[in-house]
C-alpha cells in the first residue's frame, strides 16, 4: 500500500492530519470568543456587570466539578456518580450547619470527608470488584442518592442560620470567591498532571492500563486517587451550591442547573480529551466550561424555551463524543 504513494504525499497527509487535530483541540477557544460576541449583540442584558458575574459564578460551580472529573477521565474512568456525591454532600452541609449547629469550618471539613468517602467507595467497587467504572459508579450513585434521601427525610432543608452564604461567597477584588476556588483547582490540577509522578501515572493508566501495569505503575492506586479527586471536587461544589441557595433539596438543588455529570463530561470532551483516557490538557476544559455556561446563559436571556436549551446541550454532548472518537482514531 505504501508503494502507491509518491514521496511527497505521506508528509502532506501527515501535515493535514496534524492541522485537523490542532483545530479540533484548540477550536474551542475561537468558538467561545465568537459565541460571546454574538450574544453581546443578540441577548438582552447579556453584557452587563450583573450578568457577567452570574456567568462567572455558574461557570465556577461547573468548573470545579469538571476539574476533578478531568482527572478521572484521564485515568480512563467515566465517573457517573457525580449527582450522588452532590446530593450527599449537599444534605450533609445543610444538616450539620443548620440543624446540628456545627461551625462553618467543621461543616466544610465533614462535607468534604463525605466526598472522600464516596470516592473511596467508588474505588472499592471499581478496583476490587473489577467492574467497569461507568457501570460501577452508576450503581453507587443510586446508593448515594438513597443515603441523601434517608438523611434529609425527603425534605428540603432550608438554611436560616446566617454565615454560610456570606462566608463562602466573599468577593475578592469584586470577584466571588467561588471563581477564585475554581482557578485554584485548575492551577493545582495543571501542576499535578504536568509536573508530578502521579500525573504521569494518571496519563499512563488511561492511555494503556495493561502496559502501565507491566511497567510497574501502581494502576489500582492511581484509579482510586482519581476517583477520590473526582468525588472531592463534587463535594466542594455541593458546599458552594448549598451556600448560594441557602437550602438543600435531594432531587432539586443537588442536581440543578449546570452542575451535573453530563455537563462535566461534555466540557471534558469539548476540551479535547479522549473518551478512553490518557489524552488531553486540563486548561482547555476551563474554556469548554465557559463555552457551555455562556451558551446556556445567552439562550435563557433570549427567552429560548427550556426544552430547546436541553436539546442544544444534548447535541453538544453528541458532538463532543463524535469529536472524541474521531480524535482517538486519528491519533
Amino acid at each position: 500500500m505504501l508503494g502507491r504513494f509518491t514521496q511527497g504525499e505521506l508528509p502532506i497527509a501527515g501535515r493535514r492530519r496534524e492541522q485537523l487535530l490542532f483545530l479540533m483541540d484548540n477550536g474551542i477557544y475561537v468558538v467561545t470568543v465568537f459565541m460571546f460576541i454574538v450574544f453581546v449583540f443578540l441577548a438582552p442584558y447579556f453584557f452587563t456587570p450583573r450578568n457577567l458575574v452570574n456567568i462567572l459564578i455558574s461557570a465556577s460551580l461547573a468548573g470545579i466539578v469538571t476539574a476533578g472529573y478531568t482527572v478521572a477521565i484521564l485515568a480512563g474512568q467515566i465517573d457517573t456518580s457525580t449527582q450522588g456525591v452532590l446530593a450527599v454532600a449537599t444534605v450533609t452541609t445543610a444538616l450539620l450547619f443548620e440543624e446540628a449547629g456545627f461551625s462553618l469550618p467543621l461543616t466544610v471539613i465533614f462535607a468534604l470527608l463525605a466526598g472522600v468517602a464516596a470516592g473511596l467507595f467508588n474505588g472499592l467497587i471499581v478496583v476490587n470488584g473489577k467492574i467497569v467504572a461507568f457501570v460501577a459508579t452508576l450503581a453507587t450513585q443510586g446508593v448515594m442518592l438513597a443515603i441523601a434521601l434517608f438523611l434529609s427525610g425527603g425534605q428540603t432543608i432550608t438554611i436560616a442560620r446566617e454565615g454560610l452564604q456570606e462566608a463562602v461567597f466573599i468577593r475578592v477584588f469584586g470577584i466571588p470567591s467561588s471563581v477564585w476556588i475554581m482557578f485554584f483547582c485548575y492551577i493545582v490540577g495543571y501542576i499535578m498532571l504536568t509536573q508530578t509522578k502521579l500525573g504521569a501515572h494518571i496519563y499512563a493508566t488511561g492511555a494503556d492500563y495493561r502496559a502501565s501495569l507491566l511497567s510497574g505503575v501502581p494502576v489500582d492506586r492511581v484509579i482510586r486517587i482519581a476517583l477520590v479527586i473526582s468525588a472531592l471536587t463534587a463535594a466542594l461544589t455541593a458546599i458552594l451550591v448549598t451556600a448560594r441557595a441557602k437550602q438543600s433539596a435531594m432531587f432539586g438543588l443537588a442536581i440543578a442547573g449546570s452542575v451535573d455529570f453530563v455537563t462535566a463530561l461534555t466540557a471534558v470532551l469539548l476540551g479535547g480529551f479522549s473518551l478512553f483516557g490518557g489524552v488531553g490538557r486540563i486548561e482547555r476544559n476551563l474554556v469548554a466550561v465557559f463555552f457551555l455556561t455562556i451558551l446556556g446563559n445567552g439562550l435563557q436571556l433570549m427567552d429560548v424555551p427550556t426544552g430547546i436549551i436541553l436539546i442544544v446541550r444534548g447535541f453538544a454532548l453528541v458532538l463532543a463524543v463524535i469529536l472524541s472518537v474521531l480524535r482517538a482514531r486519528m491519533t
